[in-house]
């Protein structure tokens, strides 16, 4: 049985915040916030996006238990329900009244009751987009590899950091594996995650 490292996903994600980080930083959109109807985060995302509107939905991902089976799952969720985050550029026409006009759209949000709209300040943009992918993504990021029982290896962090193993075990969640590290003179099994083991 062979898996690959989750990391193609992962650098897509990785990709994505980055390319969001730069559009804030050398852009001259002004971002304000959007509120939702109930449970419309996506339909409010691709009716702003087909008006040509840049907008970023902050996510996180979270462990849950399945109802029946009772597995752990990892699912991906909006960070602030029924919030998200638009850019607009005015040199382009954009304004406020488009995005109202949106599928999904509640309201923006303001300062004041029946007040202009809130600006959100870059820097802040930019804390929450770190944020964000720190919850979704998290971790660093390593090359994909495939890892096979019986592959040689080396342990690229943590307090094992260095040491040569041998790969017993292949975790189903493709997360992990089990590998047996050769330290201080005897041979040792620990369960450790993909991006703290390079091959040799």
């Amino acid at each position: 049985m062979t898996i690959t490292a989750p990391n193609a996903e992962r650098r897509a994600l990785e990709r994505g915040y980055q390319f969001m980080r730069l559009l804030i930083k050398n852009s001259s959109l002004e971002w304000v916030v959007i509120r939702t109807n109930p449970d419309c985060e996506d339909r409010a995302f691709e009716s702003i996006s087909a008006t040509g509107v840049t907008v970023f939905l902050p996510m996180m991902t979270e462990c849950r238990k399945h109802r029946q089976t009772k597995h752990t799952i990892v699912v991906s969720r909006s960070m602030f329900p029924r919030y998200l985050f638009v850019g607009l550029n005015a040199d382009a026409g954009q304004n406020c009244d488009l995005v109202r006009k949106c599928d999904g759209v509640e309201k923006i949000l303001s300062a004041r009751f029946e007040g202009a709209p809130h600006r959100v300040p870059l820097r802040e943009m930019l804390r929450i987009v770190d944020t964000s992918c720190e919850a979704e993504v998290g971790g660093k990021f390593v090359k994909g590899q495939l890892f096979s029982i019986g592959d040689e290896v080396m342990l690229v962090a943590g307090t094992g950091a260095k040491l040569n193993g041998v790969v017993r075990d292949l975790k189903k969640n493709a997360r992990a594996v089990r590998v047996e590290v050769e330290a201080f003179g005897r041979a040792t099994k620990a369960t450790v995650p993909i991006d703290k083991v390079a091959l040799r």
